[in-house]
């Protein structure tokens, strides 16, 4: 009985080569599992659609001010511009007129470093909202097809056989 406990103790645990091979197969499956994900893609595409959001919200808060209204902000508002980046002054003069009408929330404006990759577009009874994509899943999005000023365009990476990537995605 002794001769089986003096064999179990020296075979109980395992062989330093033995852990480094798990090891080192575990981090190759670590290193293709990063490379897969793309944490920085990732992060892109999260940024993206935060811009999306606030560009939809701004369009959204733009018709319902004008449902109600009959005019949009900058008709009904001087000091508010028809065109520019959601963080300039003028254009912060007109998300104040539509959070005082309880069209926007008022944290709406916080969020300065969003706002200023957004543009906007108005007219008398119209408004479009545009950005510039940073990841590549959302530049090869059928509906990122505009240039900077919010007009259609061709070539772009969405559009099939097009390679360009300084297409807008643009909410009208």
């Amino acid at each position: 009985m002794r001769n089986y406990f003096k064999t179990l103790k020296k075979s109980a645990g395992f062989t330093l080569i033995e852990l480094l091979v798990v090891i080192g197969i575990l981090g190759v499956l670590a290193a293709a599992l990063i490379a897969t994900i793309d944490p920085f893609e990732q992060i892109k595409k999260a940024n993206d659609a935060n811009k999306k959001n606030v560009a939809v919200e701004f369009l959204n808060a733009n018709i319902r001010y004008y449902t109600t209204h009959n005019a949009m902000p900058w008709g009904d508002n001087a000091s508010c511009a028809t065109t520019g980046t959601l963080s300039d002054a003028s254009a912060i003069n007109c998300l104040t007129t539509l959070i005082a009408d309880g069209e926007l929330k008022g944290g709406f404006t916080t969020a300065t470093n969003v706002l200023n990759q957004v543009q906007f577009f108005g007219g008398s009874n119209e408004v479009t909202a545009c950005f510039l994509p940073e990841s590549k899943s959302q530049q090869r999005d059928p509906n990122t097809k505009y240039n900077a000023s919010g007009v259609l365009t061709t070539g772009c990476a969405g559009q099939s056989g097009g390679t360009a990537t300084n297409c807008y995605w643009c909410s009208l």
